[in-house]
């Protein structure tokens, strides 16, 4: 009775084992990334004794910033645009380039069939105003 027992543990804990490694090496991954903005008025700052006045700053965050995925996922990426103007949403490597307009929710999907470090990035804008992000993809 006792083997027994020992035998079905065995087989379940194999069993989670084996679908865990499925779900890692082929499985669906989504994501929500949220665009936000960030406009900042400095009225005046002193650095190193020099003085600047009147700064403004805007900049787009996206959030989270990094994402990972295995190579083979299958990826959805929802993107909502807090920011008052359209953004884009951009990932070379995967032939992506995305406008989301203010407001605007949007879903992108691809299959993640290249492993490495690949930038998300706004081609509607210059590269300063955005602080940009990275898609992980692990072999």
């Amino acid at each position: 009775m006792i083997k027994m027992t020992q035998a079905i543990c065995m087989s379940l804990v194999l069993a989670l084992l084996l679908a865990a490694g499925v779900a890692q090496a082929g499985g669906e991954k989504s994501f929500t990334i949220v665009m936000n903005a960030y406009d900042t008025d400095i009225p005046e700052l002193n650095v190193e004794g020099v003085t600047v006045k009147n700064i403004r700053a805007f900049n787009v965050l996206n959030e989270p910033e990094t994402i990972a995925v295995h190579k083979g996922d299958k990826v959805k990426i929802t993107v909502e645009n807090k920011s008052p103007i359209s953004e884009g949403l951009s990932i070379d490597a995967y032939g992506i380039q995305e406008v989301i307009k203010a407001g605007e929710t949007k879903t992108i999907s691809f299959t993640a069939d290249k492993a490495g470090a690949f930038t998300i990035w706004c081609q509607l804008h210059p590269k300063n105003i955005h602080l940009p992000g990275t898609l992980n993809v692990i072999d």
